[in-house]
């Protein structure tokens, strides 16, 4: 069975002690899967909105991403309470 492109890059992120860029994972995963050119960005797209949608990873700063286990429970969770809601709503 062929492995998922979220797949490759866990284990990529997770052989690194620290976060790494998004191009470096990309980059990673279209060596594995052999994308020529044109899959590479036919693929980029849905790549990214997978990884952010995967609950293993993080987004950090700098476009780089991470385990998100190995990240403190306040860098990865929101504060509700600080988000700024618009309760006028424009009709």
């Amino acid at each position: 069975m062929a492995r998922q492109m979220v797949d490759i890059a866990y284990d990529f992120i997770k052989e690194h002690q620290s976060p790494v860029s998004f191009i470096d994972i990309w980059n990673e995963v279209c060596k594995e899967k052999d994308f020529n050119e044109a899959q590479k960005e036919d693929k980029i797209a849905n790549f990214f909105s997978d990884m952010s949608l995967d609950d293993r990873f993080i987004s950090v700063e700098g476009n780089k991403w991470d385990i998100r286990s190995r990240r403190k429970f306040d860098e990865v969770c929101i504060n509700a309470d600080a988000l700024a809601i618009d309760t006028e709503g424009d009709e």
